[in-house]
């Protein structure tokens, strides 16, 4: 691991984003990718989970934002300009998804927004909001 890795897995954001990762697994979502990298923008998290029963699949994409306050102001987040970045990327992550199940009806993509508190080394979920390209 080079020295610019390791000094990322020790920010502040990305035990931010573990702490969601976490809550995320209980719940039963696996992980499609974290940190992807465009040439625009950067989705924190991308995860899945396929109903068997209905044969779907809720694929959900999760902007962490990691604060010491609990004053959290959405919008200072530029939630709406990093929604039309990352909205053209969602279909290729869609589909390379979908490709892991041939039997699928449906799949829905989500974009989600988790806010985190930290205080010291604790790293708490304050709010998760579902759904939040449809407040914008």
């Amino acid at each position: 691991m080079n020295n610019l890795n390791k000094k990322f897995n020790n920010s502040v954001g990305y035990k931010g984003e573990t702490a969601v990762m976490y809550k995320l697994k209980t719940c039963g979502f696996e992980l499609y990718k974290r940190n992807i990298k465009k040439i625009d923008s950067e989705i924190d998290i991308v995860v899945y989970k396929y109903n068997l029963c209905k044969k779907t699949l809720d694929i959900r994409i999760i902007e962490v934002k990691t604060r010491k306050s609990y004053e959290f102001d959405l919008s200072t987040f530029g939630i709406d300009k990093k929604w039309r970045l990352i909205r053209k990327h969602i279909f290729n992550i869609k589909e390379d998804i979908d490709r892991k199940f041939d039997i699928l009806n449906y799949s829905e993509i989500h974009f989600d927004l988790a806010l985190v508190k930290y205080h010291e080394n604790d790293y708490k979920i304050y709010r998760y909001i579902k759904d939040v390209n449809l407040m914008l």
